[in-house]
């Protein structure tokens, strides 16, 4: 919270002078002025391509319980992307604006497009293998920025990798790399990070954005 006060106070940009480069973020709402919408549609149609851009600008919906006094936390302007002001920024503020900026482009992007593959392998042990995911066919918001898992289980982790296939065909040979064999336990849940001990208070209507820093500690 600190980091992105600083952001939002103030960085100074050298001959630019000090700027203010995210809005408030002590903010619920997603909601999202259209001149900052237009700015974003031209960034992306210009570095990424038509193909990544919507037909239409990307509204989304408030909930009840959002205070929308003020817009959804994005970047200020967009002449400013995080490598340009890297070296304003500290390392904590720079994490925090490339975040912004990574998840604010993506909400105005095409999504992701992935085929669903099921793939049966017969085996010269009478056995027959089976790994089901998906291949991706087009990046989509995903050419931005990818969420990723808020966990240290590396099951986990290992389950998120193991959901995207290499591309495959019928008949192809494939080579027997490793067999492992484990044993599965019943796990007790895993003990709140950050991000789901935030979730669960979202959930259960407990704090703002504001409070979120101090309940936790």
């Amino acid at each position: 919270m600190g980091s992105a006060q600083r952001l939002y106070e103030g960085v100074d940009l050298g001959s630019e002078g000090t700027e203010g480069v995210i809005n408030y973020m002590r903010t619920d709402s997603v909601r999202v002025e259209m001149e900052a919408i237009t700015e974003a549609r031209k960034l992306i149609k210009g570095v990424y391509g038509n193909e990544f851009l919507p037909e239409k600008p990307k509204m989304y919906s408030s909930k009840k319980s959002a205070q929308d006094a003020h817009e959804a936390i994005r970047p200020t302007n967009l002449n400013h992307p995080p490598e340009k002001i890297k070296n304003h920024l500290s390392i904590d503020q720079y994490k925090v604006y490339i975040l912004i900026w990574r998840r604010f482009l993506a909400s105005q992007m095409n999504p992701a497009i992935y085929d669903t593959v099921s793939c049966e392998i017969a085996t010269d042990k009478n056995l027959t293998l089976r790994a089901s995911g998906s291949i991706i066919k087009f990046q989509g918001f995903l050419a931005v920025y990818q969420e990723k898992e808020d966990s240290d289980d590396r099951e986990v982790k290992k389950k998120e990798e193991d959901r995207l296939l290499p591309p495959v065909e019928e008949g192809q040979v494939l080579n027997l790399l490793d067999v492992e064999s484990t044993q599965s336990f019943t796990k007790p849940p895993p003990r709140f990070t950050e991000a789901s001990l935030v979730k669960e208070l979202e959930k259960s209507g407990i704090g703002r954005p504001s409070t979120y820093a101090s309940i936790m500690n």
